[in-house]
């Protein structure tokens, strides 16, 4: 299995907020990027991690770069037009492949956690995606950026998906099979300055 942390968007919404690229943004000392990526590492579950860059973080880009020789990291640079499109691109390069994409904005995000993810995935479908409870994800102080409803009650995306990268075709979009996990190490994606501050009040 692969992981490919996706560190390649405008980060929009939060760069009036801050003078970094968010996936650099520190959080006890440490950066966003960072906590991903040392998390995918400690679980020993993947054969390589894929940093995924674009021309809108270049600083991450050259982040990245610092570990190719550690940790069996890799990167691949999009053109970062939507994250759609970075996305289609990374599962068109790793055929065949099963890829556990993960965004670098999960600051909480902790080794039991990826494994508890990976405990819960059976290969039912090519896109298996992590949701939570839009109550639990709300209670905690995020602000949804994608709410699904799935049999009537409202979900929200954690942004984690495993997905069988040989089933893929162009940009067609694959039908996804939804897991329900409830732990703030996902659901707690950091979009604003107002979610940066939840982030590292639940960090301790």
């Amino acid at each position: 299995m692969i992981a490919a942390i996706m560190c390649g968007g405008k980060g929009s919404r939060i760069k009036n907020s801050i003078d970094v690229e968010k996936p650099l943004l520190k959080l006890k000392g440490k950066t966003m990027l960072e906590i991903v990526l040392y998390s995918l590492a400690k679980s020993h579950e993947f054969d390589k991690i894929i940093g995924v860059t674009s021309s809108n973080t270049p600083k991450t880009h050259a982040f990245v770069n610092c570990y190719l020789s550690l940790l069996m990291t890799d990167l691949i640079q999009t053109e970062g037009r939507s994250y759609s499109k970075d996305l289609s691109l990374v599962l068109n390069t790793l055929k065949p492949a099963t890829i556990f994409v993960v965004p670098a904005d999960l600051p909480l995000l902790s080794t039991r956690v990826v494994q508890k993810v990976l405990s819960r995935y059976c290969a039912v479908s090519p896109c298996v995606s992590i949701v939570s409870d839009y109550k639990f994800v709300v209670n905690l102080g995020i602000k949804p950026s994608l709410v699904l409803n799935i049999n009537s009650k409202e979900y929200c995306h954690t942004g984690i998906s495993i997905i069988d990268s040989s089933k893929v075709m162009g940009f067609a979009t694959l039908k996804e099979y939804y897991i329900i996990m409830n732990e703030k190490e996902i659901a707690v994606n950091v979009n604003t300055k107002e979610e940066l501050e939840i982030a590292e009040r639940l960090l301790g």
